[in-house]
């Protein structure tokens, strides 16, 4: 068995009893590390507590640890705090949130094409957005067809 499906059988265990899903596994070489990547979720919130990650981290390593190759390093992380939008869950998921959305052209009634704002509505087609322009909020519907990118946003 490779490592990284080595990895990824130890791992299913262990983000299951601390409510989480297993995202991806994958090994990459960054800087010049060979990285053993977890990326693990919260299947129902984009709440994750740092501390579920830690121990899954340690849980994890205390298996794998003689398998790893000695110049590989296991990292487990998640989507973070700005992660993309992808699936019909994750807009669910988003639904009230604060995003970030930039579109492949103008949106019609604002000459924009980038948008702060909470996340109102989405259904197959379109998302509703409330976003300030020029101190005024506003409504605005876009096309999902025209979004090139959503992902969550900080609010400052």
């Amino acid at each position: 068995m490779s490592v990284l499906n080595f990895i990824i059988e130890s791992v299913k265990p262990i983000v299951e009893k601390y409510n989480l899903i297993l995202y991806k596994v994958e090994n990459v070489k960054e800087y010049g590390m060979n990285i053993y990547r977890v990326i693990v979720d919260n299947e129902l919130s984009f709440d994750i507590d740092i501390d579920d990650v830690a121990k899954v981290n340690q849980e994890l390593l205390d298996i794998v640890n003689d398998s790893l190759p000695d110049d590989a390093y296991l990292e487990v992380t998640t989507l973070g705090i700005e992660r993309e939008i992808v699936t019909p869950k994750d807009y669910e998921k988003a639904l009230n949130h604060y995003i970030y959305v930039s579109t492949y052209e103008k949106i019609e009634g604002t000459n924009l094409k980038e948008f702060y704002g909470d996340l109102l509505q989405v259904n197959d087609d379109e998302i509703m957005i409330l976003v300030n322009i020029k101190v005024r909020k506003k409504e605005i519907t876009i096309k999902k067809e025209k979004i090139a990118k959503i992902r969550l946003a900080v609010k400052f």
